[in-house]
This record gives structure tokens, sequence and C-alpha cells, in this order.
């Protein structure tokens, strides 16, 4: 990642951070659970090490539409909440029973499951209520935001995509599953933000088309890339791309979605260049 583009991203991240903590301080007194409740909430959002990759898409693409960051901050903000809500969900004991997340305690391991379950409830619930409360002066775009944010959290997005991963643990999984599992565990909210962020920007119908394309094609690509850094020829993981096509093949496989990505943004101006190099990044990255 170049030393500019590394910079943009840590700022976005920032001002996405800030949002999310005044809207998620405490106002007023409390009950001693709802305070709780808030504190788990705050742990899991606002936690240290998170990159916010997400709502920064969202605000890169903004920019590459020439619309400034903060234009597309409630997006990412929401975006952002309902990812964490799945992580929160996803350590529980019923799911992956993790203990520790970027290095902290997880959720329930801190306030108890009950509380973790709540947190994430309130999680999915405030990002509904952010995308309401900032474009209720557009409705149009609003009603058309809230439709995709939905769509890309629900049945038919991560909530499907988590579904088939619980399944695919117990049972075989062929490529074609995993690519779809993929593309709505992770890809469904990568393109989200790019989509969301275009239709706030009032995209023309060839820009709309381009970026839900590059969106599509990156988050497979991120998947993709995952795989390869945690691939260990000695201790294979099943259900993963090198498992089921080989180191090089998963190589091969990941510089054509790469080039799937760029091809995309070929015509846009320079300041998609943080768009295309995101998807250069991702191919090269060792982490």
């Amino acid at each position: 990642m170049t030393p500019q583009l590394e910079a943009l991203m840590k700022s976005h991240a920032e001002l996405l951070g800030n949002f999310l903590n005044y809207h998620f301080s405490q106002r007023g007194e409390w009950p001693s659970g709802h305070a709780s409740l808030v504190d788990s909430t705050r742990y899991s959002l606002l936690q240290e090490g998170s990159k916010r990759f997400r709502p920064v898409l969202a605000m890169l693409t903004a920019e590459a539409l020439g619309f400034p960051a903060p234009r597309v901050l409630p997006l990412g903000a929401a975006i952002e909440c309902i990812h964490t809500y799945s992580l929160v969900h996803d350590d529980l004991p019923a799911m992956d029973n993790d203990d520790f997340r970027r290095g902290q305690p997880t959720n329930h391991k801190k306030f108890g499951e009950a509380t973790a379950i709540l947190a994430g409830d309130a999680l999915l619930t405030e990002a509904f209520q952010i995308l309401a409360d900032n474009y209720s002066a557009e409705p149009d775009l609003a009603v058309r935001v809230i439709s995709e944010t939905a769509k890309a959290a629900g049945l038919y997005g991560m909530v499907g995509g988590q579904a088939i991963d619980m399944a695919s643990k117990k049972e075989t999984i062929s490529l074609q599953e995993l690519q779809t599992m993929h593309q709505l565990k992770t890809g469904a909210l990568i393109r989200l933000s790019a989509v969301g962020a275009a239709i706030l920007c009032r995209a023309n119908e060839r820009q709309m088309v381009d970026i839900t394309k590059y969106a599509e094609a990156l988050g497979l690509a991120f998947q993709v890339a995952d795989d390869l850094l945690d691939y260990d020829p000695e201790k294979l993981e099943p259900g993963s791309y090198p498992a089921l096509m080989g180191a090089e093949d998963t190589r091969l496989f990941l510089d054509q979605i790469t080039e799937s990505c760029l091809s995309q943004l070929r015509m846009w101006p320079a300041a998609a260049e943080p768009l295309r190099q995101i998807a250069v990044y991702n191919r090269q990255r060792k982490k």
C-alpha cells in the first residue's frame, strides 16, 4: 500500500470513528442495565485495531464520484454497525465460540452472553436508525439505500452466508458453494459499501454498473487473498480455495479477479485511483 493511500484510509477511518463515538455516547441518566449495553456496543464498535475497511471504501467511492467523504459517512457508520454486530454474534459459543478478537476478550467474555446478544441486536437496529435520520431529507435516496442495506445484511446477504458457513463445517462444500458463501457472508457488505455510496452520490447508470462489478470482484478477491495468506500445505484447511483449487490455481484466480476489478474502473478519472490501488494492494498484501 502506498503511503498516500495508507494516510488517506487512516484519516477516513478516524472520521468514521468520531462519528460513531458521538452517536454511541451516553445521553442522560439510564439504569445500569442500559448503561452496560451501551458500553458493550462501544467496546466492540470502537475497538483498537479495526481497519473500518467497508466505510472507508464507501468514502473513497464518493470521492471517486466527485463528492466529499462526509456525504456517505452515515452509510459507512451503518455498515460498520452491521459488520460489528456480525462479529459479536459470530464469537458467541453457539457460533464460533471465540474468546479473543484483535487481542482483546470477545464481547461475551467481557459483558456476558446475554448482553453480547443484545449488543448485536442493538447495533443492527441502530444501523437503520442512522440511515433514516441522516438521509430523511432525500427520501428517494433513503429508501433505496435502506433497501440495499437490508438485502446485504439479511437472508440473501450476510446472514445467509453465515448459515452456509456453519453448515460447511459439518459437510463437504463445493467450489461453487464456497464462492456463494463468500459473496454473501463477506462480499455483500463490501458491495453495499460501494453501491450504497454510488446511490447516495446519484451515480449514473454506467457508473452504477462499473462500481457494482468492481465491488463484487473486490469482495471475492479479499476472501481469496485471505485463504492464500492462511495457506499451509502441511495443514490444508478444508473449504478453502487452496484446498479446492490448489495453491497455484488460487493465485491465478486472484490475478484474474484483480484484473476484473481494475477493468471496471479503467475509464474512471484520477479521483478513482485509490479504488484501483486497493485492488492492487489486496493482491500483494502479506497480512
